[in-house]
């Protein structure tokens, strides 16, 4: 009996432990990490894509139409060509202006130089010369002035010719003088004359010079 007592608790005593011992591997199998699996390591082998070979082009033949309607060229003129001109030249350099040249003075005229002769000649003209004569009339202070001489010559200071020395008061009109070349026709030549002091026979006058055509000449503006 002792016998059947001793084993059923070494009988349970086992069961214990084993049930222990059970329970102590599962708590130890929860505990350890559970070994994941080996990754699978997968080897590429290098892809090689093939080209599919190019077909060449297909050459189509080329149509060729006769054109018959050809467009006219443009009526445009074309456009000018560019100015040659050469550029326009500077303009000159502007000289300053010259300054406007100084008014003169108001300066009296010169006196006519004082003659050393008491007469002088005033008026000489010239008419038609149907005949050939000289006349005129001597005056002094505007008055006509008698007993003086008036000679003619062919030359200055000559002597008398081709008359004689001519008195003034000779004619009822005072102060006038006359000398006759030719009565009947023109007479060419140059003659002098000039007014004499009977006293003392010096020429007291300017020499006046009278020119005489050889043909006649009409009473004109120009005679």
């Amino acid at each position: 009996m002792s016998f059947k007592r001793f084993a059923f608790v070494g009988l349970v005593i086992l069961l214990v432990l084993f049930s222990l011992a059970c329970r102590t591997a599962e708590t130890i199998a929860q505990l350890r990490a559970t070994p994941q699996a080996p990754r699978t390591r997968v080897t590429r082998a290098p892809t090689r894509v093939s080209k599919p070979p190019t077909a060449a082009p297909e050459i189509m033949p080329t149509e060729i139409t006769a054109v018959t309607d050809i467009p006219a060229p443009p009526t445009n003129p074309p456009p000018p060509a560019p100015s040659t001109k050469p550029p326009p030249a500077a303009p000159p350099t502007k000289k300053p202006a010259a300054p406007p040249p100084p008014k003169p003075t108001n300066t009296a005229p010169p006196a006519s130089p004082t003659s050393q002769f008491k007469f002088r000649i005033q008026e000489s003209r010239c008419g038609p010369n149907v005949r050939t004569y000289i006349e005129g009339f001597v005056y002094e202070n505007n008055q006509p002035k008698n007993d003086v001489l008036v000679r003619i010559s062919q030359g200055p200071d000559g002597q008398p010719d081709p008359n004689d020395d001519y008195r003034t008061g000779t004619d009822p009109r005072k102060g006038y003088f006359f000398q006759n070349i030719d009565s009947n026709a023109p007479h060419a030549g140059t003659w002098y004359l000039w007014i004499i002091d009977p006293g003392t026979q010096q020429r007291i006058s300017e020499i006046a010079i009278v020119k005489t055509d050889a043909q006649r000449v009409e009473d004109t503006e120009n005679s």
